[in-house]
């Protein structure tokens, strides 16, 4: 079942609740209101004929003429003696002398069903003085008030149909006009699912609902996994683009050893040792491609307290020796603390100091110095790995974190010299 009949369906099930106990409330009501208003008026007419007559007469025998003069219509009049005896009877229907005779010593009111038909009986105490002399009961079919409930749930029920088809008829229109939005979101996603073309969903500038909040998370979403789609296959791109390389120079290598064979040792031992070096390489790309992904997928690393500048001297120490290059570090402070991981921290470095080694043949220094900015609160350590090479253009700087970008691309990314062709 669609939304859109969910919607109709719970609001006219709802509806259809509320207008059942409403129903129900007002019939009670009215039997309630209606039969208090009937009985009020019978006592009236019973305690107006204890008055009239007296409560001697009636025991005795009160004439018959009076006591049809205070007869309801389809009514009864009894006369019951302390022993429960009927003294004397009236009535305008046979039928209602089916109803039991009783003594009250206070007035009661009761409603009886013959044959269902609805039957009012009140009963007063007839009383001489202070004693006890007899019963007065008065009773009448209530003929008006079985057609005026009958007329009542005609119209209750009449007018909970029209309700529930006007709901049915509201409900369906309206979860329409709501759902059309979420239609048109559908729409769009359909399209991108089956273009793969990323597309966004119009907004209403004007809305301001939950569905523009969503539309709008939507959008945004799709700005993301856009950008990202877009990154991956730059990724790609770039990975085969540099995966390409050393295969190349592997297969060249690999030829001329088939070509010339193992006679010739110098030309054979340069061709191994190419190929070893091209094969180191792409082991260590390879490893590279792993440590990003890694990266991506676990975002908790784990935290050191690291003493920086012990630290970059440790990671410059090696160097000095392999390159026969000056690379101090110079810090204002002895001892300066980062909390961070420690061996991304030496992954970066080293990556900063193999492209200054790679592009600068002059010194290279390493500065640290401590952040601590009490408007912005923050604090650290900073790093800048300084050389004398020929720099970055302006127009690649917003490039340089992308994965695998060079500046300058006819570079060779191992020596930063100019990439020759394969002799």
């Amino acid at each position: 079942m669609s939304i859109k009949h969910k919607i109709a369906s719970l609001t006219t099930l709802w509806l259809i609740g509320i207008l059942f106990i409403f129903n129900i409330i007002v019939y009670v009501s009215f039997l309630r209101i209606t039969t208090d208003n009937e009985a009020e008026l019978l006592e009236d007419r019973a305690q107006t004929l204890i008055e009239k007559t007296g409560g001697d007469q009636l025991i005795k025998g009160a004439s018959t003429d009076l006591l049809q003069d205070y007869l309801p219509d389809y009514g009864l009049i009894r006369i019951v003696n302390p022993e429960g005896q009927v003294v004397q009877r009236l009535q305008a229907d046979e039928q209602i002398t089916q109803v039991e005779t009783t003594t009250v010593k206070v007035m009661k009111r009761k409603l009886y069903k013959l044959g269902g038909q609805p039957i009012l009986m009140v009963r007063l105490p007839i009383l001489a003085g202070n004693l006890q002399i007899g019963t007065l009961e008065m009773a009448e079919k209530l003929d008006t008030l079985q057609e005026n409930i009958r007329i009542l749930i005609s119209i209750l029920s009449l007018s909970a149909l029209g309700a529930i088809a006007l709901s049915l008829i509201g409900g369906v229109l309206l979860s329409g006009f709501i759902l059309r939005p979420i239609s048109g979101m559908v729409s769009t996603m359909e399209t991108i699912e089956q273009s793969l073309v990323f597309r966004k969903i119009p907004i209403d500038p004007g809305a301001k609902d939950e569905l523009k909040a969503m539309a709008s998370t939507f959008n945004r979403m799709m700005d993301r996994i856009e950008d990202s789609f877009i990154r991956q296959k730059q990724f790609v791109s770039d990975a085969s683009h540099e995966l390409k390389t050393p295969l190349t120079v592997i297969e060249g290598y690999a030829s001329m050893l088939l070509r010339w064979g193992l006679k010739d040792e110098h030309n054979a031992r340069e061709a191994v040792e190419s190929i070893h070096a091209e094969a180191v390489r792409m082991k260590q790309m390879t490893q590279q491609l792993l440590d990003l992904a890694s990266t991506e997928n676990e975002r908790k690393l784990a935290m050191e307290k690291i003493e920086m500048v012990s630290f970059c001297e440790e990671i410059a120490a090696p160097l000095r020796k392999l390159y026969h290059r000056m690379i101090p570090v110079q810090s204002a402070a002895q001892e300066l603390y980062l909390m961070a991981n420690p061996i991304q921290i030496k992954q970066l470095l080293l990556i900063l100091l193999d492209n200054a080694l790679k592009y600068s043949k002059r010194k290279i220094e390493i500065l640290l110095a401590e952040i601590n900015d009490p408007a912005s609160e923050h604090s650290g350590v900073e790093i800048r790995v300084k050389d004398q090479g020929i720099g970055i253009a302006e127009k690649d700087l917003e490039r340089v974190f992308e994965r695998f970008y060079r500046a300058d691309p006819s570079r060779h990314r191992e020596t930063g010299e100019p990439v020759s062709d394969f002799p």
